[in-house]
């Protein structure tokens, strides 16, 4: 078979795979589940309205009184598949696209790892459909950046292997361009492992071959040097997005040591979460959804088959499959979390501190028996030359039969709850039952290594297709309920005006909620509006939901406390059931119970006093918590000057605002304090007239700016030192890739007219 043929063999079996995993995608059914639902389509909606602006969307004005953007990770800014993704399939269908697409990536990437390896064409397909294609990684899904991060480790190993034996800078730029895209993705725990993985893998380059000849690869150190320089390049790279992620961190709540701390090995793999990974349900019943198990990745299976080659691969395999081997274990026991004591150490020191779930290193340990499952292949078809083959044949069928066995052991379990799936077991069982048989009365004659192969990957694909059928729960909701507008909406002002309040989250444990309930939540989350929808709908609320979160969002935003509602513009508020207090006014009621209800007591969004005391965030706090509402006289500071005049009040009118800058005017009977209820972040800057002027910390968690009598022009901007010191180091390192590529194109173009003349 010629090589383009087996290409496009590779190609429509993927397709074919894909299309058979996301089948529910072509009825018109979205991934919708846990976190996309809840923060994937807002932020991608405020991405789309960004772009659509001509903004560069840096600060996302709707939830918790406005909140960096481009800082939260897994916004994913500035990662080019999610604006691709966004701008063609839009906001919802987008994160199914962006979905399938990174599935195959880290399909592919496998694949081209495991040809460098110098595995077969057959083995280098099962593994990458058991990295790609696993239920595990297809069910993370609901965890799009740690997938999107994930899917670029073959190619960052591809090229992290050959940077460190190939000379010139080529190399060294794709391994810090797919590094970049790794952490443009935003899972910096996940770039983490894949460099780790990277510098295990050096262990493995040996000798290379150049036009037929073997050569001696550089020293290994020299190696490790260039691959923590294409490493430290791509940071340079993504300086953009890590600069203001650093400065966001310092001011959310993860400053608080000791609560960062608390959750730090929170959602650590169990020990029997980590035998899940080739015996299905092993794990279940699992435990609350805080409790003792993990809950980050709902499926952790890769295959009973796959891990068996993979076990085969680490024992049997070569020297280069070493590395691998090293690396599932590191990865699968510091995945343990708190039930492995030194795996919970070394998660208290730096880098590995600075984030939480354990769990998601296990997707590292996936990626790295993945390959040995490639490599347990190629050590069964080595086997098969040495070994009688009826004790192969029977070797060969066990493993079978352990898959079939399984498969079906859970399936008691599954079918009372899943009557509707009895059909679709059928067929998966009678291709793995005849499967074994067959390699089991395999003919001593046909016992050829290329053959027993290809039955044994076979056997490996077609339990990763059963698997999807018995063992996974749908996350994907109809896509016309997920798209419409809230009910809620045409009763609201346009433009819109105040703020609304929202209950910021479903059910507190998921998994004790009643059969349908969750789809429920999610498909009627844009009437209720929650946890974040009020963004796809243009609406600025007091709460938020997403890390990291402001710092004093604990106390303030989330306090529920009827003056902080007022103080802060709330003037609608959306509940599941009557509204929370007396005095408002109910505007709708809808079938399910959710009611929308007006105030009549919120402050305007700015507004002047003539008073200010500079105290500490103690007495701010008791103070704009008070039910007599001091604060709509007296501005309680954390910084600034003491004022003291009579009360007169004074008139603020919009002038002009968008998603970064604000222009107010002001007409101040006396001298004043203007405050404004939106977050006070690092970043914004003032103009008096147009003259710099200083941001007051006010009430807490306000901006306030000091003003002279008579009428002014106040502007705020939303212009980030962190953001564009980030944007100097990224240019400075793209340019570098630049200045690096022409030279090396032109070094090599003068050796040619060497040689030639």
């Amino acid at each position: 078979m010629s090589r383009s043929t087996r290409n496009a063999l590779t190609v429509c079996g993927l397709l074919a795979v894909l299309a058979l995993i996301y089948r529910s995608a072509l009825s018109g059914h979205m991934l919708a589940g846990r976190d996309v639902f809840r923060i994937f389509f807002p932020d991608s909606a405020f991405l789309l309205e960004s772009l659509r602006a001509g903004e560069l969307p840096l600060w996302n004005p709707y939830p918790r009184l406005g909140q960096p953007f481009a800082a939260t990770l897994y916004s994913q800014v500035f990662y080019p598949p999610r604006w691709a993704a966004v701008l063609i399939a839009g906001p919802i269908a987008g994160m199914t696209v962006l979905q399938v697409f990174h599935v195959a990536v880290a399909a592919v990437g496998v694949f081209l790892l495991s040809r460098q390896l110098r595995l077969s064409w057959g083995a280098s397909l099962v593994a990458g459909a058991i990295f790609g294609v696993s239920p595990m990684m297809t069910e993370l899904g609901i965890q799009q950046n740690v997938v999107a991060s994930a899917a670029w480790s073959g190619f960052i190993l591809v090229a992290a292997r050959t940077a460190a034996v190939q000379p010139g800078p080529a190399p060294v730029m794709r391994l810090a361009a797919f590094m970049a895209l790794s952490l443009l993705a935003g899972s910096p725990e996940t770039t983490l492992w894949q460099g780790l993985v990277s510098l295990l893998a050096l262990w493995g380059t040996g000798q290379r071959r150049t036009h037929g000849a073997r050569v001696a690869s550089p020293a290994r150190w020299t190696g490790a040097a260039r691959v923590l320089g294409g490493l430290a390049l791509a940071g340079a790279l993504a300086a953009v997005v890590l600069l203001p992620a650093a400065e966001f961190a310092m001011n959310s709540l993860r400053t608080r040591a000791e609560d960062f701390a608390s959750q730090r090995l929170a959602w650590s793999v169990s020990w029997a979460q980590l035998l899940s990974t080739a015996w299905p349900l092993a794990d279940w019943p699992r435990g609350p959804y805080w409790g003792e198990d993990q809950w980050f990745m709902i499926n952790q299976f890769l295959g009973s088959m796959a891990c068996a080659l993979a076990c085969l691969g680490a024992i049997a395999g070569p020297r280069r499959a070493r590395p691998f081997a090293v690396g599932a274990l590191l990865l699968a026991l510091l995945s343990l979390g708190r039930h492995f004591p030194p795996a919970a150490a070394l998660l208290h020191v730096p880098p590995f501190s600075l984030f939480r779930y354990p769990a998601k290193y296990f997707v590292g340990a996936a990626f790295c028996l993945s390959i040995l499952a490639g490599f347990g292949l190629e050590a069964m078809g080595r086997l098969s030359r040495r070994v009688n083959p009826s004790r192969l044949r029977a070797g060969v069928a066990f493993l079978g039969m352990g898959a079939v066995i399984g498969i079906a052991g859970p399936l008691v379990r599954l079918l009372p709850m899943r009557e509707s799936a009895a059909l679709g077991v059928a067929w998966p069982l009678l291709f793995l039952g005849l499967g074994a048989v067959f390699l089991f009365i395999l003919p001593r004659s046909s016992a050829r290594p290329s053959r027993v192969r290809h039955a044994l990957g076979a056997l490996a694909v077609l339990e990763l297709m059963a698997a999807h059928y018995l063992l996974t729960v749908p996350k994907y909701s109809p896509y016309e309920p997920l798209a419409r507008s809230s009910a809620f909406r045409s009763l609201l002002p346009e433009p819109f005006s105040g703020r609304i309040s929202t209950e910021t989250g479903g059910p507190a444990d998921p998994t004790q909620a009643a059969p349908g309930t969750v789809a429920n939540i999610i498909e009627r989350s844009r009437d209720r509006l929650i946890p974040n929808r009020f963004v796809e709908e243009r609406l600025p609320a007091l709460e938020g939901y997403g890390a990291p979160e402001l710092a004093r969002s604990d106390v303030f935003h989330q306090a529920g406390e009827r003056s902080i509602y007022d103080l802060t513009g709330v003037t609608w508020y959306v509940r599941e059931g009557p509204p929370p207090f007396a005095d408002l006014e109910l505007l709708q009621t809808l079938e399910d119970g959710t009611t929308l209800s007006r105030s009549h007591t919120a402050l305007p969004r700015a507004f002047l006093v003539q008073r200010a005391q500079v105290v500490p965030d103690t007495e701010a706090l008791k103070e704009v918590r008070d039910p007599a509402q001091s604060f709509r006289h007296t501005a309680w500071l954390a910084t600034g000057e003491p004022l003291d005049r009579p009360h007169c009040g004074g008139k603020v009118q919009l002038v002009d605002s968008s998603a970064q800058r604000l222009e107010l005017a002001v007409d101040a009977c006396d001298e004043s304090y203007l405050v404004l209820s939106d977050s006070h972040y690092p970043g914004w800057q003032a103009t008096l007239d147009g003259a710099p002027t200083p941001i007051h910390r006010a009430d807490f968690a306000l901006r306030a700016v000091r003003v002279p009598a008579g009428a002014h022009r106040v502007r705020f901007e939303y212009e980030p030192r962190s953001f564009y010191a980030g944007l100097v180091v990224s240019l400075l390192a793209l340019s570098g890739l630049i200045a690096m590529r022409f030279v090396s194109r032109t070094s090599h173009q003068l050796i040619r007219d060497r040689r030639e003349t």
